[in-house]
């Protein structure tokens, strides 16, 4: 019988839609009831002494959305009992953004973080994308499709 694995599988995919409207159409379809993880965001992201500051995730998103080669993480988490635990953005510096959600798994059985997978993809429009554990993507489009390349090469190695 599989079981949860007590981690959480990420799926990520890369896209150019970096619009307000586009975050929140992602954020609406799969965390409809989220939760901001943070009290404030600050950019630089962790900086001690920011340039910005914004009290809400949708302020920050205006921000970034305007200011392309800013890169930043923003997450939420879904207080409805699901497999899917949060939403997670990272805005690259080079204008894109890249579209997170993690979800619990069954590792090695991955339906779970398959199907979200899927999905993710198929609301992005984009086939640029991958599955992890418990790691952040790269905050530059080229790095991400370069791990995607790695990636895709050594499951033809298997």
């Amino acid at each position: 019988m599989d079981e949860y694995q007590g981690y959480f599988a990420d799926c990520y995919v890369l896209t150019d839609k970096r619009t307000e409207s586009f975050v929140e159409e992602f954020l609406n379809y799969f965390v409809p009831d989220r939760r901001e993880s943070a009290d404030e965001y600050e950019v630089p992201q962790y900086a001690e002494n920011p340039v910005e500051v914004f009290e809400t995730a949708k302020e920050a998103v205006k921000f970034l959305v305007e200011n392309k080669s800013v890169k930043h993480n923003l997450y939420w988490a879904n207080p409805t009992k699901s497999d899917l635990r949060g939403a997670e953005l990272f805005f690259t510096d080079d204008s894109h953004i890249i579209m997170g959600i993690y979800c619990e798994t069954k590792h090695p059985n991955t339906e779970i973080e398959d199907k979200i997978f899927k999905e993710i993809r198929e609301l992005c429009g984009s086939d640029e994308g991958y599955i992890t554990y418990e790691d952040t993507p790269p905050h530059n489009s080229e790095e991400f499709r370069e791990i995607i390349k790695n990636t895709k090469s050594q499951q033809t190695l298997k």
